[in-house]
């Protein structure tokens, strides 16, 4: 949205409103699919298409963390815009702290903690109210007209 002035005040000013995307779901596996799309979707229509699918699978790997290997009785997930990234939040009612793990080639599982490390551009933990904590993970957006023009 653009702001305008009355000739003599100050230049058109770009005015953003918050990007604030919100969900609670109960902790139930079927329920990681939907959210995963809605992040996706969400971050196209925010016009950042090019970390929509990474952040897609970093949603997807927290959300299964928390109801794996935590007691949640919901798990909650932001999805923000903030300082030029994208910021997921997964909070759930374990206030463990996640580990990343060592995993055999042969272990079926326990390589979510490290593809969020490796897609995310920062990723942690904070403590939150009543035994809960929040895992949260960071995209940067790309820069305004970075696309290739090839």
């Amino acid at each position: 949205m653009t702001a305008t002035f009355p000739a003599g005040d100050a230049a058109p000013v770009d005015i953003r409103l918050p990007q604030v995307m919100c969900t609670d779901i109960a902790p139930r596996l079927h329920l990681v699919a939907p959210v995963r799309h809605s992040v996706v979707a969400t971050l196209r229509q925010w016009g950042a298409p090019e970390i929509a699918d990474d952040m897609g699978l970093i949603v997807t790997e927290l959300i299964v963390n928390a109801i794996h290997h935590g007691d949640p009785g919901s798990v909650s997930v932001i999805l923000t815009i903030r300082n030029g990234d994208a910021v997921l939040e997964v909070e759930d009612d374990n206030g463990g702290r996640p580990a990343v793990r060592r995993t055999a080639e042969d272990d079926e599982g326990g390589r979510g903690l490290i593809l969020v490390q490796a897609l995310a551009d920062r990723w942690g933990c904070r403590p939150g109210a009543c035994g809960r904590k929040t895992v949260w993970a960071s995209l940067p957006l790309p820069e305004a007209g970075s696309e290739d023009a090839s």
